[in-house]
């Protein structure tokens, strides 16, 4: 295997493209270097690997990184600990960084899930869920976008995130990019009627489900595209697949879990254990199962007490779990007058990105979940946007409020201040250059303003490079559910705001909340949200600052003018507008314009000195 992958990349040429492919097992030796396993690969009595049968990540990765191509794709699609032998130590033992370890400047790295969840295998299928998927979305073209006739690394990625999610929820499917990775074209697409049909059949079907309605459209669809009934039939089977694959496996759970109840009631250790680890193989969360287990038990299965090992004369063993560092913040809640009536202690993780110079860049963990975006209809300041712009008057710009299940994230504590900018803006040019200092309102503290998003964009790519993560702009739908934070009211902290808690225009009212101070320009990020009767700083219920007020904030997504077949789990929404959305709202805004669902656009290539922006990042979760 060595001996082959020396050869293929020995002889690439500087336009090529290569693409190294591996499926089977990720192996780690004691010192916790990454090997992938050969049919030859062995272990010593002692239970430790016999490194010269497995395939060392440093050769691959010196290999790869001393061959002259500028276009290297790695596709992993390993099981990360599930079928391991005994004293085989798998990538899920959370001591293993793929990105480290294998990325590298102008490769993309995709993996079939992040290190501490299976790559989920299929009893009766010759492919894995990722590689099944993998062939499909690059057979069919259905990983290329609307009209587009290449297969980009990142649309190929964006595929089977959602394929796979479907069928198997608990898998990430994860990517990580170097220079410009994510545009390498892996693949051409055969624009044709019956590709045209499936993008249609991709877009109507929502979370495995397909409207009656939906189905008259497609038969118009099928009949103009001529698409035979058997053509159409296997292409909507292809798209429902993934999700028939979910509810095949939640039955099993189900069925396991009934009979379990038959068995033995209440459940004891043993079973609670069988079942936890009968989740893990089918790649099920908790909350697929919540409702199968509330139904025949009653209330959700609870996970055994793990006692603490008995002290032993063993020196100690290193943890297999890492976890990220914690913060406290406080948030609060106030009555109907802007009254703090409640304040919350609230802790979660954080990582801090060094970005040199002693500046850093903190980022904190937004758990998955589901929330409504978009306003109810009588929520107080909805779609004001009639009143200065005409073309926008009678438009549901907030509507319809519509079910978004968003995956685990990173995002900024703060929106990116200025010396970090100015930290990036010194880094070598990767598409555009960066003015050195564009705020208007002076402050390394204060958020960065007077950037485009083609700025922001530019930003997020030579952080990603100098990081090896990857970093991005949020999606607009990101952005609102970290805004909300789990909550449902105008604002995270109730029903309205006061200028003592926001930077906002404080002339202007919400609701019955008061006026107050009108700063005319930003605040130093994190420190505007102090209460004077608390003297102390207020975040969101998930640790976040300044969510609304002080600058705009830069979303990814194009201008659409309603939610209307907006995507249902969180992804970057496309649009024919060049527009990009901007949400939150600024100092120089009334309090309408700062609610957790408003909604504004601009040109890409707009500046303003309430402008900014702050990033999300997909680190692997170890």
């Amino acid at each position: 295997m060595q001996a082959r992958i020396g050869k293929v990349f020995g002889q690439l040429k500087k336009d090529d493209l290569v693409l190294f492919y591996f499926t089977g097992h990720g192996i780690k030796d004691m010192a916790g270097k990454f090997y992938l396993s050969t049919a030859q690969t062995e272990k010593f009595e002692n239970d430790t690997l016999n490194p010269g049968t497995a395939v060392s990540a440093d050769f691959v990765k010196g290999v790869i990184g001393n061959s002259l191509a500028q276009r290297k794709v790695v596709i992993l699609d390993c099981c990360f600990g599930a079928a391991f032998a005994k004293g085989f130590l798998g990538m899920d033992d959370s001591s293993i960084d793929v990105e480290a370890q294998l990325g590298g400047k102008g490769w993309c790295v995709l993996t079939a899930s992040t290190s501490t969840k299976y790559a989920l295998e299929q009893e009766g299928e010759d492919l894995s869920v990722y590689t099944r998927y993998l062939v499909e979305g690059l057979k069919t073209g259905g990983a290329a976008p609307d009209g587009q006739e290449s297969i980009s690394i990142g649309n190929l990625h964006q595929y089977l995130y959602t394929q796979v999610k479907a069928a198997a929820p608990a898998m990430e499917p994860t990517i990580f990019n170097g220079l410009a990775g994510t545009e390498i074209a892996i693949a051409k697409v055969q624009v044709d009627n019956l590709q045209r049909y499936r993008k249609q059949v991709q877009h109507k079907v929502k979370n495995g489900l397909i409207r009656p309605a939906a189905l008259a459209n497609l038969k118009q669809q099928q009949t103009m595209l001529k698409v035979s009934d058997g053509e159409a039939a296997a292409i909507l089977a292809e798209v429902l697949k993934p999700y028939e694959e979910k509810v095949k496996h939640v039955k099993t759970y189900t069925q396991a879990l009934r009979a379990e109840k038959d068995y033995t009631y209440p459940l004891d250790d043993e079973a609670i254990e069988e079942l936890e680890e009968l989740k893990r193989q089918l790649n099920l969360r908790d909350e697929d199962v919540q409702a199968a287990e509330k139904e025949i038990l009653g209330h959700v299965l609870k996970q055994p007490f793990q006692a603490q090992p008995k002290a032993t004369n063993s020196p100690p063993q290193p943890s297999i779990i890492k976890q990220y560092p914690t913060f406290d913040f406080k948030t609060a809640k106030v009555d109907d007058k802007g009254n703090v009536i409640e304040t919350i202690q609230g802790q979660t993780e954080y990582f801090s990105e060094d970005l040199g110079d002693g500046v850093t860049l903190e980022m904190v963990r937004i758990p998955g979940g589901t929330f409504m975006m978009g306003s109810p209809k009588d929520e107080a300041g909805r779609n004001l946007y009639g009143e200065w712009d005409s073309s926008l008057k009678g438009v549901d710009v907030e509507g319809p409020q519509h079910q978004v299940t968003m995956p685990e994230f990173w995002m900024g504590k703060f929106a990116v201040t200025q010396e970090q900018w100015q930290t990036m803006a010194r880094l070598k040019k990767i598409s555009r250059d960066l003015e050195g200092d564009p705020a208007h309102f002076k402050g390394k503290k204060r958020p960065v303003e007077q950037v485009s998003w083609e700025d922001a964009e530019e930003f997020c790519k030579r952080l990603s490079q100098k990081t090896g993560k990857e970093y991005t702009l949020p999606s607009e739908a990101q952005w609102e559910y970290a805004c909300r934070a789990g909550t449902t009211t105008p604002f995270h902290f109730g029903a309205t705001i006061t200028p003592e808690l926001v930077n906002y225009d404080g002339n202007y009212i919400y609701g019955n909340g008061p006026k107050g101070k009108y700063c005319a320009e930003t605040t130093e990020v994190g420190s505007f949200a102090i209460a004077s009767a608390l003297t102390c700083q207020l975040a969101n219920p998930f640790g976040l600052y300044d969510m609304h007020g002080n600058v705009w904030e830069w979303c990814l997504d194009g201008w659409h003018e309603n939610y209307k077949d907006a995507p249902n789990d969180g992804s970057k929404w496309e649009s024919s507008d060049e527009r990009k959305v901007l949400r939150g709202g600024s100092w120089s805004n009334n309090p309408d314009d700062c609610r957790s669902a408003v909604r504004s656009r601009n040109a890409r290539g707009s500046r303003g000195g309430g402008i900014g922006f702050r990033v999300v990042c997909f680190p692997p979760r170890t």
